[in-house]
């Protein structure tokens, strides 16, 4: 695939997709990937389209949608840095059922299906490991659901927050899209209850500046969201 650095590959490693897998067996799993840079506005995949590849995100945001059938657009999903998408499709009927378009610039890594599948078959070892992946997620999810209904609105967007923290330690500046209706969507909440979580967590340091979140206590912030 095309040069990918060890931070970036680092970061695919660590995906709910390949997190486990031993770093040779997602080398060889990304010989046939590549990486593109997708301007605002980019159709990746319709719905329908044949699913034969997946993503992993390594900048920018990209939202998964379905159109009703009286043309309302529902937003299934948003994903940023460091997250995977699309991968279930490859496993199922074999089309995409949703669309995805990069709503804030973005680069990703595109992975084609076949050869993730063809080792499948081959090693059963690596078959219980994507498994064992695919299990993770399915409670990843459940635990979304139950987060919905035992957090608060500002502690769901304050463990969102920081989920998308690249730093270790210390303040962080964090740039979400333009269109922050889309991570109310994907919080499972009202555009309006997204902004005044986001003026609740002014008391633990947590500040916008357009389209850009500045953490300036992440630890604060931490045991704010831990409560309860």
């Amino acid at each position: 695939m095309a040069h990918l650095d060890p931070v970036n590959f680092d970061l695919v490693r660590r995906t709910l997709m390949f997190d486990g897998l031993p770093a040779e067996t997602v080398h060889a799993l990304l010989g046939s990937a590549r990486m593109v840079d997708a301007p605002r506005g980019t159709i990746l995949f319709m719905r329908g389209d044949p699913a034969d590849r997946f993503y992993v995100v390594l900048e920018g945001w990209v939202k998964l949608s379905r159109e009703s059938v009286d043309g309302d657009e529902h937003v299934i999903g948003i994903f940023s840095r460091g997250e995977t998408f699309a991968e279930a499709a490859i496993f199922g009927l074999g089309r995409f059922p949703v669309t995805a378009e990069v709503v804030e610039r973005g680069r990703l890594v595109v992975i084609p299906a076949a050869p993730l599948l063809s080792a499948i078959r081959a090693d059963g070892a690596l078959a219980l490991g994507i498994l064992g992946v695919m299990s993770h997620r399915l409670r990843y999810l459940v635990t979304q659901v139950e987060q919905i209904r035992a957090k608060s609105a500002a502690q769901r967007v304050g463990e969102f927050l920081l989920r998308l923290n690249p730093a270790e330690e210390g303040p962080a500046t964090i740039r979400l899209p333009y269109d922050k209706s889309l991570i109310a969507a994907r919080l499972g909440m009202k555009p309006e209850t997204f902004s005044r979580a986001l003026a609740k967590l002014r008391d633990f340091g947590v500040r916008c500046e357009g389209n850009a979140v500045i953490l300036a206590e992440p630890a604060t912030l931490q045991r704010y969201c831990a409560d309860g």
